[in-house]
């Protein structure tokens, strides 16, 4: 049996990154005897295997690969739409594996593995969203057309939890019918997930309401960031997670005030450790350069520790989150961690993911929007966050674990698939 997992990303984004070991995880534990693939966002010379899969690259990798000139980009950008002609046809499904074996090796090596599958698996996350642009129906096009290409072989697909929408044009409407409404399961991990596909005439059964994968992820890492970090026995430890996000102007109020927010609480008597957890070259998504714009407006103490190593994995920053006391994240994934250990976290919103699952838990009142957040908006929700610390962390204690179960009830989900 072959299962490929599609639409995986960069490990240097560590939520990611963990979405996709619980992935891998999940589909070896619905099918032991199964052969698993990555076709994902790193290059697979550089990267052969995850977890032991072994990595054949993507088309949409291949297609926007930023280390090409422009003109490959747009040249291989045609090759593609090449492709989607022939797949297009009829008798599509006989003639695409004939074709690809014209086309290089990336693209060929992705449409050979999900139409020759037993089940391809869209990784969750939170990336089939769009503005209404050409460019974001590109972007819908490029993650829909693994899913597609399997669907028109006649092999099941299911889309892994994640966030869907928004959808404000009507071809990306379109697209996300004919191809998620053909799925065998999509999964929501939130509400709001949820009504977005049902505005693009996705409804059940193909949609379900499910968990973040993430709240499955079990770090190997048990490295003592608390000795490394020299943060004294007893000391407060609070982590800070941000990123570019918004336009220049409230980009650099966002900024200001998580810079106010770290100068109080460092005057509180708190450690503070600026978190990278992304650090992807694509598009420049590093929130290293964030950390140091912040730093940057913060008066030098030994108090505050900027992290700087995009060495880091998934599985050493899971342990990080779980040797803070408290978390003030805009990384959603930073929070999830967080809370998986029993940390009280307060989440900065730039999607709607964040309030969802916040909102499941019962937790919304620690949310603030990216937007809202400028001057010390900040600074009375980390004194909340600090004086109702032992009350938070009850509450996570008791809706935390049968959340946490749920996150396992993907697996049925994936035998189910390849039982219809």
């Amino acid at each position: 049996m072959k299962v490929v997992i599609v639409n995986a990303f960069e490990r240097g984004n560590r939520g990611d990154a963990a979405l996709l070991s619980v992935a891998v995880q999940q589909v070896r534990e619905a099918f032991p005897a199964a052969r698993v693939l990555v076709a994902g966002f790193e290059h697979p010379y550089r990267w052969p295997e995850f977890d032991g899969a072994r990595n054949i690259g993507s088309i949409r990798r291949y297609a926007g690969d930023e280390a090409a000139s422009r003109p490959v980009r747009v040249l291989r950008k045609l090759l593609v739409l090449a492709l989607v002609a022939v797949a297009a046809l009829p008798v599509g499904a006989r003639l695409v594996r004939a074709f690809a074996r014209l086309l290089p090796r990336e693209i060929r090596d992705e449409t050979r593995a999900v139409t020759e599958a037993d089940l391809v698996v869209s990784l969750g996350g939170g990336y089939l969203n769009a503005r209404a642009d050409l460019p974001s129906d590109l972007n819908i096009a490029f993650l829909l057309l693994p899913l597609w290409l399997a669907q028109r072989a006649g092999v099941p697909t299911v889309l892994g939890p994640q966030s869907f929408g928004p959808f404000p044009r009507r071809r990306q409407r379109l697209m996300v019918r004919r191809v998620v409404g053909r799925a065998a399961a999509a999964v929501a991990r939130e509400d709001i997930s949820v009504t977005r596909l049902a505005e693009a005439g996705v409804t059940a059964p193909t949609v379900e309401r499910g968990v973040d994968s993430a709240f499955a992820f079990r770090g190997g890492s048990r490295r003592p960031w608390r000795a490394e970090l020299g943060v004294p026995a007893g000391a407060p430890l609070v982590l800070v997670t941000a990123r570019r996000h918004l336009a220049p102007e409230p980009q650099a109020a966002y900024e200001a005030a998580v810079a106010a927010a770290v100068r109080h609480l460092l005057g509180r008597g708190c450690h503070v450790v600026l978190v990278p957890q992304v650090t992807c070259a694509f598009q420049a998504d590093d929130d290293r350069a964030v950390n140091a714009r912040i730093a940057e407006l913060v008066p030098g103490t030994p108090e505050l520790r900027v992290l700087d190593d995009a060495g880091i994995d998934h599985h050493d920053i899971h342990a990080l989150y779980g040797a803070a006391d408290f978390i003030l994240g805009t990384r959603f994934h930073s929070v999830i961690f967080g809370l998986t250990a029993g940390v009280p976290c307060a989440a900065v919103e730039y999607d709607h993911k964040t309030r969802g699952i916040m909102r499941d838990l019962g937790l919304e009142e620690w949310v603030v929007r990216m937007s809202d957040v400028r001057d010390n908006a900040l600074i009375p929700l980390v004194d909340r966050l600090l004086a109702d610390g032992e009350d938070y962390r009850k509450h996570l204690a008791t809706v935390l674990p049968a959340y946490t179960r749920l996150a396992a009830g993907f697996v049925p989900v994936l035998r189910e698939a390849v039982g219809r």
